[in-house]
């Protein structure tokens, strides 16, 4: 049902107050209680009701009822003189007295998102920067607020399992949705509240008794927190904690969360913190949040867990506030805004030379210009020396192998891959790009089982994870899996409707089976959505596969005029679809000299079945490391 308000909508099935094009950030509990105002409308409604109804008969103060149905008002541009909208009826309660338009979700709402498919035979616009003034509150701010919101990792009583072992079936499954932020200049600390959601869920996840949803596949629900959209994407998980911060123009700060239990339908534990960011005192309040919690709920926590919980990032705020800068670019993921976040890193680095995730975070941006945008020759010893720098601050860090061994991966390191990929699993065996990195890794040698055993692995850990749904039906199909690299495919592309290259790469894989329709309808969707050189050199794929090869050259040139990395491994494919084999064979040499990644792919990829005879292929595979020779000395 949605709620009309004058130039307000409020969506009950998504929980959100929008005006035009603009969405309101709004704390759950206001939200709630402005809902439950509008339904009984034609009553004034006691105090003794609200608490019972909104706050499930918690024990909360008359104030904090007042509070929340300020911040109503607010919400709806009133306010307690006029009274336009929620009327206070002294000594009665309340009443909602502005004129409400009843919008049904048959008319209005979405459609459902169909659950996804199992996979067969397997068991972050840029935002303004804030005032120089703010810059030091904001990262008191998110520190604060990772400090007082990991107390939420204590919201149940269980006996925790044994340091590294993988959540078993019964632990609570926790998805953490990104905040919002509500106040003035929201969009400026946005990017804060998002890095407060990512120490939220690193906090979590060190709870051994928990399992919780990694940061890539919870910040998909970023502006997507419908209830059912959540239970369609992550049908498994039970508990949402979500959050919002709210900062008043006097500087008064307000942090909500609460937690939800999806199979109950109510909150199970919320909280609001309050205080103000120009503070410094404001670190003290953790220990009273944590004191409040442990009365609150019997709580059970290995005690190296606690230390962990209660450790900071870095103590140089200077430092973090680069830090979280760096990520709100880095999750921008282009070709612009990823130098952009080095740059950050980096300088948070000079501040604070032991800063580890900055250290990582630089890694990962330089991963991804290695993969995507750049030629990978240019970037590989760079990617390879900054996870080192990381790794001489912590040497036993499973995240560092784990970025490392993806590396080598893609850079047909193949014995460097194995030790360090399972490096990484002893440390961790929760990581999903561990698991990646090993059905790439399988994928480059043939073994079909033990790719379809990883991704299986993976995305249990990380359903969500958009580069994972790029790269598991590249190495589905290069193994021979048809139907399961399809039933893959149509399973990310409902998960990632917006994300072009995961169609791209679908559409590749219905070329190879011949389903040229359904492959051409699929590149075309995917070079909309994207728009860069592959995208298009995918689409070329598809037209000169399915007998359209007239259109294969004009794109071929479009994708070239782009100015952005062409990887001359698909441009070999694409030219080889209209049977120019010269043309192809040298840009697999050309491939081989830039160290395209794609290259995992040469020995089972079906695409070069026309040239795998002439004996230049051999060469090719000897200079990757998949001849026969080669293949018999790797581990499996």
């Amino acid at each position: 049902m949605k709620y009309q308000v004058g130039q307000f909508t409020i969506d009950t099935a998504t929980f959100r107050i929008g005006a035009g094009d603009t969405v309101i950030p709004v704390e759950p509990k206001v939200f709630d209680l402005l809902v439950h105002l509008i339904r009984h409308r034609d009553r004034v409604l006691t105090r003794e009701e609200l608490f019972k109804n909104v706050w499930e008969g918690r024990e909360v103060s008359d104030a904090t009822l007042s509070n929340h149905v300020k911040s109503a008002r607010k919400v709806l541009g009133d306010n307690g003189d006029l009274q336009q909208t929620i009327q206070t009826v002294r000594g009665r309660g309340y009443q909602f007295v502005g004129p409400v338009r009843e919008i049904p979700d048959a008319v209005a709402g979405p459609e459902p998102i169909p659950a996804p498919d199992p996979m067969p035979d397997r068991s972050e616009p840029v935002a303004a920067n804030p005032p120089a003034a703010h810059h030091r509150w904001r990262v008191h701010l998110v520190i604060l607020a990772v400090l007082l919101l990991s107390s939420a990792a204590t919201a149940w009583y269980f006996l925790a399992a044994p340091a590294g072992k993988t959540a078993a079936a019964g632990q609570p499954y926790v998805l953490v949705v990104p905040f919002n932020v509500s106040g003035s200049a929201a969009e400026t600390w946005q990017p804060s509240a998002d890095q407060t959601t990512r120490e939220v869920i690193r906090n979590l996840r060190q709870v051994s008794g928990l399992r919780v949803v990694p940061v890539t596949s919870a910040f998909t629900f970023k502006g997507k927190k419908s209830r059912d959209y959540i239970r369609a994407q992550l049908p498994d998980v039970r508990y949402v904690l979500d959050g919002v911060v709210n900062i008043a123009e006097d500087k008064t700060l307000r942090i909500t969360v609460e937690l939800e239990d999806l199979q109950k339908g109510g909150v199970v534990w919320d909280r609001d913190y309050t205080g103000r960011i120009d503070d410094t005192n404001l670190f003290a309040i953790q220990s009273g949040i944590a004191a409040a919690v442990s009365q609150s709920l019997k709580v059970v926590v290995l005690d190296d867990e606690l230390r962990a919980l209660g450790q900071l990032p870095t103590a140089n705020l200077k430092a973090y506030e680069l830090y979280v800068e760096g990520r709100h670019q880095l999750d921008l993921l282009s070709r612009e805004s990823l130098p952009k976040a080095i740059s950050l890193f980096k300088q948070a680095i000079v501040l604070d030379p032991k800063f580890f995730d900055a250290y990582i975070a630089r890694s990962d941006a330089y991963r991804q210009l290695f993969a995507y945008y750049e030629p990978p020759i240019n970037l590989l010893q760079t990617v390879i020396d900054s996870i080192a720098e990381a790794r001489e601050l912590r040497p036993d860090s499973a995240e560092a192998w784990s970025s490392l061994g993806l590396t080598y991966v893609m850079a047909w390191r193949w014995k460097d891959a194995w030790i360090a990929l399972n490096t990484a699993k002893r440390r961790d065996p929760t990581l999903a790009q561990t698991e990646l990195g090993f059905a790439l890794y399988y994928a480059g040698l043939g073994d079909a089982d033990k790719v379809k055993r990883a991704l299986q692995t993976a995305n249990r850990l990380d359903p969500l994870n958009a580069e994972m749904a790029d790269w598991g039906n590249w190495a589905l199909f290069m193994v021979g899996e048809p139907d399961a690299a399809r039933t893959w495919s149509e399973q990310k592309m409902r998960q990632h409707p917006d994300i072009g290259l995961v169609f791209s790469g679908a559409g590749v894989g219905a070329s190879i089976v011949g389903d040229h329709e359904r492959a051409i309808k699929l590149a075309e969707r995917g070079a909309e959505l994207d728009g860069s050189a592959v995208a298009m050199i995918m689409l070329a794929q598809a037209y000169g596969y399915g007998g359209l090869k007239h259109k294969v050259l004009p794109l071929m040139e479009r994708a070239e005029r782009t100015g952005s990395f062409a990887c001359p491994y698909e441009s070999a494919a694409a030219y080889l679809s209209i049977s120019e084999k010269e043309r192809a064979i040298a840009l697999l040499g050309e491939a081989v000299e830039k160290r395209s990644n794609c290259l995992i792919f040469l020995r089972n990829d079906p695409r070069w079945a026309p040239i795998r005879s002439d004996p230049r292929f051999a060469v090719l595979l000897r200079r990757v490391g998949l001849d026969d020779t080669s293949l018999a000395s790797y581990k499996r």
